[in-house]
C-alpha cells in the first residue's frame, strides 16, 4: 500500500517495534542498565571479616558515605579508604573511565565516638558515559590483608550519563536517555486511544440506533414505553458524557467508584464511554445526510426497520462520519494525557516522570510535545490517505472533547 511508505507512517510502526522489543528484551535500552554480582572471597580470619563488612566508601560530596543505591548511580568521585584498624586495602579498577590516586590523602568522617581523620585514596571519574550509551557498570575490587592473611571484596557500580547544561543538549539526552519510557508512554497512549476510539464506535451504533427509534401510534403500551424508555437513556446518555470533562469522569469512576481495581481497564473503560458520546452525535448527523427517500423505498421494498438501518442508512452514514469518527481517534491521541490523574502511565505521566528524575522541566515537555505532534500529525496523515482510498469524503468535521 503506498501509504506505508510515508516517511511519517514508516517511524510509527518503527516506535510500535521498538515498544515491541523493549518489552520482549527490557535490556535493549538504556534505561535498563547491565548489572554485574559482588564476589567476596572466604576467609576465617575474624579481623579481614570485620574489616570488610565494616568498611566503607565515601563521597568526594561532603565526604558521605557511599550507599550501594548511590555506587548504582554515580557520576562523580570519591574515596577509597586504606586502613582500616590493623588491616591495610589495596585497591583496583576494572574500568577505565577511572583514576585512582597512587598518593593517599586524609579526609575528615564521622565516626561513633565523633570526627576523625582517615587516609583515602582519591578516585576520578576521567570520562562519563552518553545517553546513547546508558549506564557503565564497574568493579572495584579491595584486597584485604594482614599479617597473616589476606581476602577480597568486589564493590560493584554504574556511572550513569549526566544531563548537558545547555536546552539542546538537554532536549537530546532527555530523548536518548529514557527513549524506553517514552515508548512504552507511547504505546499505551495509542492502545488507550485506538481501543478506546473503537470501543467507543460499537456503543456509539448502539446509542444512535436507540435514539433514532420512533415509537408509532399502534403498538401496544409496553412497546412504546420500552422504545422511549431507550431514546431517553440514550439522549441522556449523550448529554451526561459529552457535558463532563474526562478528567472528571475518570476521578468519579477511578476514586469514586473504585472501578474494576485496575488503573488501565478503568482508563479504556473512560475513553471508551466517553467517545461514545462523541460518535452517537457524528453519526446521528450522518443518519441525517441520507435522503428521507432512501427509508421510505426501502421499507416500500418489504425491508424492516433494522434492515433498513444495517443495509441502507448506517452503511452510508458511517462512510459519511468517517472522517470525523478518524479526528475523534487523534483528539483520543491527546486526551489520553487527563488519564494520569488516575496513575496510568501513558505518554504524559511517563514525562512527568522523568521531569522529577533530573529537575528539568522545559526539556521534559519540549519532548512530548513533539511526540504528540509528530503521533497527531503521522495518525492524521494515515487516516487522511485510508479517506481516499476508500473514496470517503475528505471533509473533517468539527469534534472535540
Amino acid at each position: 500500500m503506498k501509504f506505508l511508505r510515508n516517511p511519517f507512517v514508516m517511524i510509527l510502526f518503527l516506535v510500535i517495534a521498538l515498544g515491541v522489543v523493549n518489552v520482549i528484551s527490557p535490556g535493549a535500552f538504556t534505561l535498563f542498565s547491565t548489572t554485574v554480582e559482588a564476589e567476596v572471597s572466604e576467609t576465617d580470619d575474624p579481623e579481614l571479616i570485620e574489616a570488610m563488612n565494616g568498611l566503607v566508601l565515601y563521597s568526594e560530596f561532603n565526604y558521605q558515605t557511599l550507599t550501594q543505591a548511590k555506587l548504582d548511580q554515580l557520576s562523580y568521585g570519591f574515596y577509597l579508604p586504606i586502613q582500616y584498624g590493623d588491616v591495610s586495602i589495596a585497591w583496583s579498577s576494572d574500568s577505565s573511565r577511572f583514576d585512582i590516586a597512587s598518593v593517599p590523602e586524609t579526609i575528615p568522617v564521622m565516626s561513633q565516638t565523633g570526627p576523625i581523620d582517615i587516609e583515602v585514596l582519591h578516585v576520578q571519574v576521567l570520562s562519563l558515559p552518553s545517553a546513547l550509551q546508558g549506564n557503565d557498570p564497574f568493579i572495584m575490587t579491595a584486597t584485604f590483608s594482614n599479617e597473616l592473611h589476606e581476602s577480597q571484596k568486589q564493590y560493584t557500580g554504574q556511572l550513569v550519563p549526566v544531563m548537558p547544561d545547555d536546552f539542546w543538549g538537554g532536549v537530546f539526552f532527555t530523548f536518548f536517555r529514557y527513549l524506553s519510557l517514552f515508548v512504552e508512554g507511547v504505546l499505551t497512549t495509542l492502545l488507550l486511544s485506538l481501543a478506546g476510539t473503537v470501543i467507543g464506535f460499537v456503543i456509539a451504533i448502539l446509542l444512535v440506533l436507540m435514539r433514532s427509534i420512533r415509537p408509532a401510534r399502534h403498538e401496544a403500551t409496553i412497546s412504546r414505553l420500552l422504545r422511549k424508555g431507550l431514546q431517553g437513556f440514550a439522549k441522556f446518555y449523550v448529554t451526561i458524557f459529552r457535558g463532563t470533562p474526562m478528567i472528571v469522569q475518570a476521578a468519579f469512576f477511578w476514586y469514586g467508584l473504585g472501578l474494576f481495581g485496575d488503573a488501565m481497564l478503568c482508563g479504556l473503560f473512560v475513553v471508551s464511554v466517553n467517545t461514545a458520546a462523541y460518535i452517537a452525535e457524528i453519526l446521528r448527523g450522518g443518519i441525517s445526510s441520507v435522503d428521507t427517500g432512501q427509508m421510505e423505498a426501502a421499507r416500500s421494498l418489504g425491508l424492516s426497520y433494522v434492515q433498513t438501518m444495517r443495509y441502507v442508512i448506517l452503511p452510508q452514514a458511517i462512510k459519511n462520519a468517517m472522517p470525523a469518527i478518524g479526528n475523534e481517534f487523534v483528539i483520543n491521541i491527546k486526551d489520553t494525557s487527563v488519564l494520569s490523574i488516575i496513575g496510568i502511565f501513558e505518554l504524559f505521566n511517563q514525562t512527568r516522570r522523568i521531569a522529577g528524575m533530573h529537575y528539568r522541566q522545559l526539556e521534559a515537555y519540549f519532548v512530548v510535545a513533539l511526540i504528540y505532534l509528530f503521533l497527531t500529525y503521522t495518525v492524521t496523515h494515515l487516516l487522511q490517505k485510508i479517506e481516499k482510498r476508500l473514496d470517503m469524503p475528505v471533509k473533517e468535521l468539527t469534534s472535540s472533547n
